[in-house]
């Protein structure tokens, strides 16, 4: 019972905690024999997450420029970066086929929307929440930086304290993606921030075991 109050105020915390984070991550989940949803646009760097959560399924290009790999049974995610504008047909092996055939679908990707002060939404500094979260015992981290810095990307406890150092090192500009793992760390809500320049941010994650 403890166990269970413990994890419920986690997960409450969690969702609070995450109003009004931005978001580079567009989720697709698989249930039954579709995919949810099956057609969306993103932009040049964005991750799309595919959510197997029901059924045996795979994700597979039309071209086969990305794929989950051979069918596999609930639960599962798949996650892939897309680096061009263009559009990306794809649909799962055993319950469709190319060309939009039965479960299949499609992501849009768009190059960045130009704003005043000649400015892109790519080129901003970003950090992005970390998936999947909650998490056991690992997850990925993905930030876009728009110059060349010294990048330090570090996770603390709720005392402040760190616990982790992900990234200290000289970074072209770009977008990257990090996997912490915390296999011999304890359950509970953790902060990763980074500093790059001028540029700082802190989100929190939760861990749980």
């Amino acid at each position: 019972m403890k166990k269970n109050a413990f994890i419920t105020v986690l997960l409450i915390l969690f969702i609070f905690s995450s109003i009004g984070f931005s978001q580079t991550v567009h989720v697709i989940t698989l249930s039954g024999i579709t995919f949810s949803p099956d057609d969306i646009t993103v932009t040049v760097g964005d991750t799309v997450r595919w959510s197997n959560v029901q059924g045996t399924h795979n994700v597979l290009a039309d071209d086969n420029s990305f794929t989950s790999g051979s069918p596999a049974p609930a639960p599962w995610t798949y996650n892939h970066v897309f680096t061009s504008a263009g559009n990306n047909p794809y649909y799962c092996e055993p319950h469709g086929g190319p060309g939009g055939n039965g479960m299949s679908g499609v992501v849009h990707v768009q190059n960045p929307v130009s704003v005043p002060g000649d400015e892109t939404i790519a080129d901003n500094f970003e950090l992005n929440q970390n998936y999947p979260n909650p998490f056991n015992p690992a997850t990925n981290i993905g930030f876009r930086i728009s110059t060349s810095e010294f990048v330090s990307l570090k996770v603390f406890n709720v005392l402040g304290s760190e616990v982790a150092v992900l990234i200290n090192e000289e970074k072209h500009a770009g977008y990257y993606e990090v996997e912490f793992d915390a296999s011999d760390l304890t359950s509970g809500i953790y902060y990763y921030r980074i500093n790059a320049g001028n540029y700082s941010e802190t989100k929190k994650m939760i861990l749980l075991k």
